[in-house]
C-alpha cells in the first residue's frame, strides 16, 4: 500500500500533534501519579482532531470525486 502526499502530510501531523500532546501532558502532570483518566484523556485529546481531520480529507475528497468529468 503505498500512500499519497495527503496521507503523508495527514501522518505527520498526527505524529506531530502527539509529540505535542505527550510534552504537554508531561508538562502539565504536576503529581507524578499517571491515573487511568489522565492517559484516557490524552487519548482523547489526540485522536479526536486527528480523526476528524482524517475524516474532512476522505469527504473533500468524495466531492472531489464528484466533480470530475467521466471519460468515455
Amino acid at each position: 500500500m503505498r500512500f499519497n502526499g495527503w496521507q503523508r502530510l495527514w501522518l505527520l501531523a498526527s505524529i506531530l500533534w502527539a509529540v505535542v500532546i505527550l510534552v504537554l501532558a508531561g508538562l502539565l502532570q504536576s503529581d507524578g501519579a499517571r491515573t487511568s483518566a489522565n492517559v484516557l484523556f490524552v487519548v482523547r485529546l489526540w485522536i479526536l482532531p486527528v480523526s476528524a481531520v482524517y475524516g474532512f480529507g476522505l469527504g473533500l475528497a468524495w466531492v472531489h470525486h464528484g466533480f470530475q468529468v467521466e471519460s468515455q
